[in-house]
């Protein structure tokens, strides 16, 4: 073990080449877009495995898909694809980490977030762990790591990922489908759904319900 972490700074500094041009791509839209168009019908797979690798990998921007997703494929194409991949990322890591313990979860996500989020989920239900899975200042992959490690039961933690996810997939892929052609109108709705959310938010944190 010890070999192992002290040998992880060094295999990073021979990688980081590599790991730069990845992150380039990842952190364009555009360079993400024209991959996809040009593996035609797998574009969607390589999305799916994209998405669910995100839960574990930090560094792949899990927003950044889910608008590109919306853009290729249409509103209703790209929110089947990222919920439905989201869901599954969520589903395993919920019973890898139920499974293996702490040990594991800390090899994905730093025992600093882990404690923090620990102490704010502990007791709360569906709710909370749903509305996690939208607020964009959550670390909403880390949630379903928590997930398994709290209290939660696995169906009550499924209905909150499927809501969770849902809504965080509707507001993504309707920027990417619409984007620059979304009404005023559609545009009130979105700051209508970011208030509610917020104030649900404040809501479960205060375990007003749950």
């Amino acid at each position: 073990k010890l070999i192992l972490i002290a040998s992880t700074p060094i295999l990073l500094w021979i990688s980081r080449e590599p790991i730069a041009a990845m992150w380039r791509w990842f952190s364009d839209r555009n360079a993400v877009e024209v991959s996809m168009h040009g593996l035609g019908i797998w574009g969607p797979v390589v999305l799916f495995i994209l998405f669910v690798l995100q839960v574990f990998i930090a560094f792949i921007p899990g927003q950044a898909l889910m608008v590109a997703s919306g853009f290729l494929y249409g509103f209703w194409g790209g929110f089947l694809l990222s919920w439905l991949s989201l869901v599954a990322g969520g589903e395993v890591a919920y019973v890898l980490a139920r499974n293996y313990g702490r040990p594991f979860a800390e090899r994905w996500i730093a025992p600093v977030v882990l404690e923090r989020w620990n102490k704010a989920a502990a007791g709360q239900g569906i709710a909370f762990f749903a509305i996690s899975l939208v607020m964009p200042l959550v670390p909403n992959d880390a949630m379903c790591y928590v997930a398994g490690l709290g209290t939660i039961s696995r169906i009550r933690f499924s209905i909150a990922n499927l809501l969770g996810r849902g809504l965080a997939c509707i507001i993504t892929s309707a920027a990417g489908a619409f984007g620059g052609n979304l009404s005023w109108q559609g545009w009130a709705i979105f700051v209508a759904l970011f208030v509610i959310i917020g104030l649900l938010w404040q809501l479960v944190k205060n375990k007003s319900f749950h």
